[in-house]
């Protein structure tokens, strides 16, 4: 990090360290497994509604196959738990957690027997979940290609199965604890909001250049689905938020924002500084939201940190007191301190080993093209993930089923692995399969890494590649491990040319 970077960083703190403090009170988890097996990696994953996201942490059993996790946190939060080999063949995938700030929960995962038990907070409806599963659909990829209002009817639907699952669930057993049955009905009624949004977002960027040539304007079907998912019931919760809120409110607020604004817009000259200028437009938007205060604040400060963090400058931290509850500013100013200083200390760390990789880092195209080129004459089916990435090892269930639809064919399949801590992708990579014949797994340095990733415009997590036998690419959106039967079609009709 260079001089200039790191005065930036700590002017910046120095301004912070004035802001009221107010800490998250933190929920803490205790993982036991019966067979107190070392090494077992399991996934915690939490949903951030400051930076409006999902924090993933790895935790590895020690030597009496037991961890503990602190999560921060400043309301009610659903936590996800997963593994690929224990909680997988226990508990279907993942155990979700529903916790109060300040609480503990304790999980005894007994892979021997093969049952699961959860004391401490929420325990009942936690426990419920366990003895009688339900698994909430969702169907993100396969809407890609689908016109808006297919995708739409594609998404409703699936709502509905969910939501004809959980009154079937609920008659069977009319005595499932109320904070169960809550809980099942808001993840699927935030998956399905969430889905829809995410569907007009992905339509939208991939028809940008159309609609600026159409008028500059968000179309009307887009706004009618918007407003289909954009209830009263969502937008004032009562209860916990589902991780998926917090990608549907983003959504709510950039979809609302191009509606009011447009989407290509000038920026005058009264409002000199033009990421101000977009954040007082967000709170503008916000403020005309039908949402709750709690909502709002957080769609604000995801806002701020989008526009004007790092940059502190005193008339962007004035406007922003001037948005904010003291509360939901000092929650952000804990979180901004935070974040610069973890990144003012990666950055410094990393210095020197970045030298040291500059003069090994080639073009991103002769990277990859280096490391394909052995495997020429076949076709080579492309995996881009991380440990990290709960939709990657979702798909990496199906890992061994695609393995058994392609055998006998001339496929390699090389796997690149996105920042993934050394022990987590050995283990990872090991419990899913990715050693077998025909596999090649890579993690790159950091900066040969981002090279290949920008050379192949890598811009989310999982992306598949399809590469002929004589090394072209031929599809930069493969289907899925679990589309077996696409990804056969798909490298046979390779293979015949």
């Amino acid at each position: 990090m260079n001089k200039q970077t790191i005065i930036t960083a700590l002017l910046a703190l120095v301004t912070l360290a004035c802001w009221a403090q107010e800490k998250p009170d933190p929920i803490t988890i205790n993982f036991q497994l019966a067979s107190k097996t070392k090494g077992e990696m399991v996934g915690v994953l939490y949903p951030d509604f400051i930076a409006f996201g999902t924090s993933p942490l790895e935790a590895v059993t020690d030597d009496n196959g037991q961890w503990t996790v602190k999560i921060p946190a400043y309301r009610t939060l659903h936590i996800q738990v997963w593994n690929q080999n224990k909680i997988q063949d226990v508990v279907g995938g993942s155990i979700n957690l529903f916790c109060r700030p300040g609480t503990e929960t304790n999980i005894l995962l007994d892979d021997i027997n093969k049952r699961c038990v959860i004391t401490g907070e929420n325990a009942e409806a936690h426990q419920a979940q366990i003895d009688h599963p339900l698994k909430i659909e969702y169907f993100f990829s396969q809407l890609e290609d689908m016109e808006i209002q297919a995708a739409a009817q594609f998404l409703r639907d699936v709502h509905e199965q969910n939501l004809h699952r959980i009154d079937s669930l609920c008659k069977a057993h009319p005595n499932l604890p109320g904070d169960y049955v809550a809980a099942l009905r808001a993840i699927d009624n935030y998956g399905f909001a969430r889905s829809m949004t995410n569907c007009l977002m992905g339509h939208f960027n991939r028809n940008m250049g159309t609609l600026i040539e159409n008028g500059n304007v968000l179309p009307k079907a887009y706004i009618d689905l918007l407003h289909e998912v954009e209830t009263h019931e969502l937008l004032h919760p009562d209860r916990f938020l589902p991780w998926d809120a917090v990608f549907y409110f983003s959504h709510v607020m950039s979809l609302e924002n191009l509606a009011r604004y447009g989407i290509v817009r000038e920026i005058t000259e009264e409002e000199p500084d033009s990421k101000l200028l977009f954040f007082k437009e967000y709170c503008s938007v916000i403020d005309a939201l039908d949402a709750s205060d709690e909502v709002k604040q957080m769609m604000k400060s995801k806002s701020f940190l989008t526009y004007c963090v790092p940059d502190l400058t005193p008339q962007r931290e004035e406007y922003l007191r001037s948005q904010l509850t003291a509360e939901s500013f000092g929650w952000l100013q804990n979180y901004i301190t935070q974040a610069l200083a973890a990144k003012a200390q990666q950055e410094a760390d990393s210095d020197e080993e970045a030298e040291t990789q500059a003069e090994s880092v080639k073009d991103g195209k002769d990277i990859f093209q280096e490391l394909i080129t052995p495997y020429r004459g076949r076709v080579i089916y492309v995996d881009f993930w991380g440990t990290w990435c709960v939709p990657c090892m979702n798909e990496m269930r199906h890992v061994e089923a695609l393995h058994k639809a392609l055998k006998g064919l001339p496929v390699t399949y090389i796997y690149f692995a996105n920042k993934s801590p050394k022990d987590a992708w050995q283990k990872a990579t090991q419990a899913i399969g990715l050693d077998g014949e025909n596999c090649v797994n890579l993690r790159l340095p950091d900066q040969q890494q981002m090279a290949v990733e920008e050379y192949l415009s890598i811009r989310k997590f999982p992306t598949y590649l399809l590469i002929d036998p004589n090394g072209a690419i031929v599809n930069n959106d493969a289907p899925r491990p679990s589309e077996p039967e696409a990804v056969r079609e798909a490298i046979l009709k390779l293979i015949e040319k």
